[in-house]
């Protein structure tokens, strides 16, 4: 999926990452996306996670402590903008252990991204 789509589908300003890992060459961005103004993913105590993966080289850091999101943290995404091919998620961290928090920047680039949308483990 391009980053466009991405962005119009999933709308990322005012969600949560949640995790960022590497898994042999891809890394993967893990997105909870719960939130109180979408009518498909507003139900309180209901997981609603997104994999965003694209290959190593195509992330970087820009600005921020990236050897810290190897730890457990949460970051709310204040902007997500999409220029001259570059995806550049502006995201407010918060790191669990040291109760610290950090803006960091991750750019990624190639314009697309493999997507896997976990369904909720609602009991209907």
């Amino acid at each position: 999926m391009s980053f466009d789509e991405m962005l119009h589908a999933y709308r990322l300003e005012g969600r949560t990452l949640v995790a960022l890992f590497e898994k042999g060459t891809a890394m993967t961005l893990r997105f909870d996306l719960y939130h109180c103004d979408d009518p498909e993913r507003c139900e309180e105590g209901m997981e609603y996670l997104l994999d965003v993966a694209v290959h190593c080289k195509q992330l970087r850091i820009a600005d921020g402590a990236a050897e810290r999101l190897h730890e457990p943290f949460s970051a709310d995404i204040l902007r997500a903008e999409l220029a001259d091919g570059v995806l550049r998620l502006v995201a407010d961290c918060s790191f669990y252990a040291t109760k610290d928090r950090d803006v960091i920047t991750i750019e990624l680039t190639g314009n697309t991204v493999r997507l896997k949308e976990y369904p909720s483990s609602s009991q209907n």
